[in-house]
């Protein structure tokens, strides 16, 4: 089988209530990762922070993380586009737009389909906001497609539901994704409606629309939810995860550091008798150019 790619999502847009591991400044997001990097994790999906936890959708933010994470370890760089409020799109691509090609990402994580964002309180039974809609019709994802066939990015394609899963699927038909592709199932807790549930059945509703292409991989992860609860199945079923405390904060499992989740997916594979993915395999499996020379020789290689 594949050996598995473990992805980690170390902080999204959480706060530190629920758990204080969450990684903010570009030096913490550097060094939580390059120990999820020693623990297994081959590929990173980040979202820029300030130093008290507001998003920071700066160019240079995103330049200077990806410079820091790459000093220090080969994960594969997914970060966030810059997806704030009313971000016109060429606005939402400074992240992956940088003149340093040692700056750009790995991946162009692109969402896949539209979507009302307010998370839903089950305790109080409302809605916490009432305005949050994410839109990207497909001239955004044409335009989206051309940005990564220019910067030599593969695409990173997220899906929330089945609908989302089919225009995946309505794309690679019509030989509009640039070469190889990863297609991200995201599950969805009690709080985060959007996505289909994080059970065994939201998963497999998604599989029963998985495009048939060889050029594509697919990795679970789940926001608000414990991707852990899924994890020998996907691990069976020949998928990769993602994992992280940016998800979910596992305060049922003792509030554990990012590289202390993704030790725990390695340990679900190793069990199963499945091979953890080297940086070079990740590469191989997910489509991934080789990495410039200049960053080599940077990192001494």
């Amino acid at each position: 089988m594949t050996p598995l790619v473990i992805g980690v999502n170390p902080n999204e847009n959480m706060m530190r209530e629920d758990n204080p591991h969450v990684p903010w400044t570009s030096g913490e997001i550097a060094r939580d990762v390059a120990a999820c990097a020693s623990a297994g994790a081959t590929v990173v999906h980040y979202h820029g922070r300030t130093g008290d936890g507001a998003p920071d959708h700066s160019a240079g933010r995103y330049a200077e993380t990806n410079r820091l994470i790459r000093q220090r370890c080969d994960i594969l760089l997914a970060p966030s586009l810059a997806n704030g409020p009313g971000f016109p799109l060429e606005r939402r691509l400074a992240p992956v737009t940088a003149a340093d090609p040692l700056a750009r990402p790995d991946f162009l994580t692109m969402d896949m389909g539209c979507a009302i964002m307010d998370l839903w309180d089950p305790a109080h039974v409302r809605f916490r906001t009432e305005d949050k809609v994410f839109v990207n019709d497909t001239a955004t994802h044409r335009a989206l497609f051309a940005c990564a066939r220019r910067y030599g990015l593969t695409p990173w394609l997220a899906s929330f539901t089945v609908g989302w899963t089919r225009t995946i699927a309505a794309h690679l038909a019509a030989g509009e994704v640039p070469g190889p592709a990863v297609l991200q199932f995201v599950l969805g807790g009690p709080e985060f409606l959007p996505a289909h549930p994080a059970t065994l059945a939201g998963l497999r509703a998604h599989l029963e629309f998985l495009p048939r292409h060889d050029d594509l991989a697919w990795i679970v992860s789940a926001h608000r939810a414990d991707v852990l609860e899924l994890a020998e199945e996907i691990v069976r079923l020949g998928g990769h995860i993602a994992v992280g405390v940016g998800d979910h904060p596992h305060t049922a499992r003792g509030c554990p550091t990012n590289a202390e989740l993704v030790e725990h997916v390695a340990a679900v594979a190793r069990k199963a008798g499945r091979a953890i993915a080297t940086p070079d395999e990740a590469r191989r499996i997910l489509g991934v150019r080789t990495p410039e020379r200049s960053w080599f020789h940077a990192r001494g290689r």
